[in-house]
């Protein structure tokens, strides 16, 4: 039998702390790989992205430039993301996907 409508034994704030600790460390862990540990950076992104959408976590800031929403992968400037400044807006596309972020600059 599975747990369907049961308690989680640990309290929301806790599991909410927990998972915003997990969150840092794969956002510390993508930004120190480089480029030749490609499988590493993969996994942390898809994992960075799970994890947020199971807890109802936003993502941080940095992690918005570090990883693509919708294909999963991490940025790998100069290689599969390009990105342009026009009329105060920051664009950043995915060269895999297409997808296009537009950003506001301050």
């Amino acid at each position: 039998m599975g747990k369907r409508g049961k308690r989680s034994r640990t309290p929301k704030a806790q599991r909410t702390a927990n998972a915003r600790q997990i969150q840092s460390s794969l956002i510390h862990l993508l930004e120190v790989t480089e480029s030749k540990d490609s499988i590493l950076a993969h996994s942390s992104a898809k994992q960075i992205l799970s994890l947020s959408r199971k807890h109802r976590l936003s993502l941080p800031s940095k992690a918005k430039s570090l990883l693509c929403r919708k294909c999963e992968i991490p940025f790998v400037y100069g290689s599969n993301v390009r990105t342009r400044i026009k009329n105060g807006m920051k664009i950043v596309t995915c060269l895999s996907c297409q997808n296009i972020r537009r950003y506001v600059v301050k």
